[in-house]
């Protein structure tokens, strides 16, 4: 039974020190994805028009003068306003109920537990549930369509993080935010504040009975634009205040905090008890592009444990080989992870990648509707009606483009390749893997491994950089593909894949004058007999059965004589 998958999906979540526990008391690492784009769409997931990625900034008021994300396509409220624009008030009354409906569905969920995960972080925007208006008025649709998917959480078993993505006023002057103008009105008048906890009250009360719920992520990334941070004091505040009225009627569901600055800034939770009466709560960091390796969650480690509650990385990700690293890093160290987003549009055209395991393509004559949003023309309204209808269709999981080899390839399940340098932190026993080299090496990479990591790429060699100006010519670096592992006499390494079947081999790819045992739970499998040769242009060894099946499958190479230098193992049915 593994921590990883929703088999330890099982009564009412809670934090028990810097873990997650189920009623049993058994540890849990959420993973899963961010359900981006349902109630809370960002323009640069749902096509917006495409823009040179030089010129592309997550801001959306940047001042006079400065390159920006087209701000008639960037959020819901923006959204709305260009579909009235578009095809008209009557087609925009029905629009958000049919995205939602098709945008996520059972059909999803269903495919998350299929995949192996335990979670999902359901992203829900405050205007998709209270009016705009006058008073308190709930959207019962809203609030239905949400009933909906935390039920077929419960039936695949999926654990349901409700995550306030866009809150009343809005929090941070970001792309996807429902803000008013450029300030945090959640914060700054007393009435979006009220609001947006009666409407946490509303949430909890009609879902704090659930014990598929896992929690409340309050605010997402709040007040991040830089000209917001002087009011980050007002942050502690509004956590302060809607824990306690939360608290009034939900002492059992944790409670999901993020720090300032895009989720990255710690201070807030210096010294500060959130959840005095429960002590039931975790911290949220955004962490995209990390490097695989622990020196990224250093800080945030010392703080998770000065507190004693658990860390889950809310949003993250820097692609498959390298999540996969890290993601093994984080379960050691009992960190969860929701990478972002599962479902996004892929546009052929734009410079922009596609984001998740899931896409949906943009319809025919969507350049149309992209051309509108950098103030050109506008299409006729039974045009853009027929255009936004294929769209809204488009994003049905059936319409969609699954990419199974990512979330494959993060979970290290094989077919797959791991690089030399993506060794396991850890050995057999669980204890701390290091190697015996004093140095450095040119990328400074997992330094604290005291491993040899070699240059094994055709790129110029890093130099330090000049202070007086930029370098246009300075190259990017990839650890993973530009170091390969030096293995001395009596030193090994371990490499670890997951739900492994019957069937699978393993074979390497490096050189050197060596003999080195390929070890696997106890076993020789095989022996590396490479010779000389140029790193560039590494050597293959001979595939040797594995022999082993189960959830995680080891495999040891220990150098009995001269030096190896491993670029890649390749494991393979």
């Amino acid at each position: 039974m593994s921590k990883l998958d929703n088999e330890r999906v099982k009564g009412i979540l809670k934090t028990d020190g810097i873990r997650f526990v189920n009623e049993d008391g058994q540890e849990l690492i959420l993973t899963g994805w961010g359900a981006a784009n349902w109630q809370n769409v960002e323009g640069f997931m749902i096509g917006s028009a495409p823009l040179p990625r030089d010129n592309f900034k997550f801001i959306l008021f940047p001042g006079p003068g400065k390159d920006h994300n087209p701000e008639r396509w960037t959020s819901r409220r923006f959204v709305s306003q260009q579909i009235r624009e578009l095809c008209g008030q009557k087609y925009l009354e029905t629009f958000w109920d049919r995205w939602e409906e098709n945008h996520l569905r059972e059909e999803d969920i269903k495919l998350m537990a299929d995949m192996g995960y335990n979670c999902v972080r359901i992203v829900l925007n405050a205007n998709a549930l209270l009016y705009e208006e006058p008073g308190i008025n709930f959207n019962e649709k809203g609030f239905g369509r949400l009933a909906n998917v935390i039920d077929w959480c419960e039936k695949y078993r999926i654990y349901a993080i409700l995550d306030m993505h866009g809150v009343i006023g809005g929090n941070n002057g970001a792309t996807g935010d429902s803000l008013f103008c450029e300030y945090p009105s959640v914060f700054l008048d007393e009435e979006s504040t009220e609001r947006q906890i009666i409407l946490w009250e509303e949430i909890v009360r009609r879902f704090g009975s659930r014990w598929i719920v896992a929690g409340y992520d309050l605010i997402n990334e709040p007040v991040s634009s830089p000209v917001q941070h002087e009011y980050i004091p007002l942050l502690v505040k509004y956590y302060d205040e809607c824990i306690r009225r939360i608290r009034k009627i939900d002492k059992e569901h944790i409670i999901f905090l993020e720090g300032a600055k895009y989720a990255r800034d710690f201070r807030i939770f210096d010294n500060h008890e959130y959840d005095p009466e429960c002590h039931n709560w975790a911290i949220s960091i955004h962490l995209y592009g990390a490097s695989p390796e622990i020196r990224d969650l250093y800080p945030w480690l010392l703080k998770r444990d000065e507190l004693n509650v658990p860390l889950w990385l809310g949003e993250c990700g820097a692609g498959p080989d390298a999540d996969a690293v890290f993601y093994d890093i984080c379960e050691h160290l009992h960190v969860s992870y929701t990478p972002w987003g599962w479902k996004t549009a892929r546009d052929p055209k734009s410079p922009m990648p596609a984001h998740g395991p899931v896409n949906h393509l943009v319809p025919e004559g969507w350049e149309k509707i992209q051309k509108y949003q950098m103030v050109g023309p506008r299409p006729s309204y039974e045009e853009c009606i027929r255009i936004m209808d294929a769209f809204i269709e488009s994003t049905k999981l059936s319409n969609c483009v699954i990419n199974w080899d990512g979330p494959r390839t993060s979970k290290k399940i094989p077919d797959i390749d791991l690089a030399g340098v993506a060794y396991d932190m850890w050995d057999e026993n669980g204890k701390r893997y290091y190697g015996n080299w004093e140095f450095s090496n040119y990328l400074n990479f997992r330094l604290e491994d005291h491993t040899k990591l070699v240059w094994a790429t055709d790129k110029t060699l890093p130099y330090p950089k000049f202070a007086w100006y930029d370098d246009p010519n300075e190259l990017r670096y990839n650890p993973l593909n530009d170091l390969a592992l030096e293995l001395g006499e009596g030193e090994w390494a371990n490499y670890t894949v997951r739900e492994v079947k019957e069937g699978l081999k393993v074979s390497f790819e490096g050189i050197g004058e060596c003999e080195a045992e390929v070890r696997c739970a106890g076993k020789t499998i095989g022996t590396l007999v490479f010779g000389k040769g140029n790193i560039l242009q590494p050597l293959q060894s001979e595939a040797f059965a594995v022999g082993q099946t189960g959830e995680r499958v080891t495999i040891k190479v220990v150098v009995r004589k001269g030096t190896l230098t491993l670029k890649k193992i390749k494991f393979a049915y």
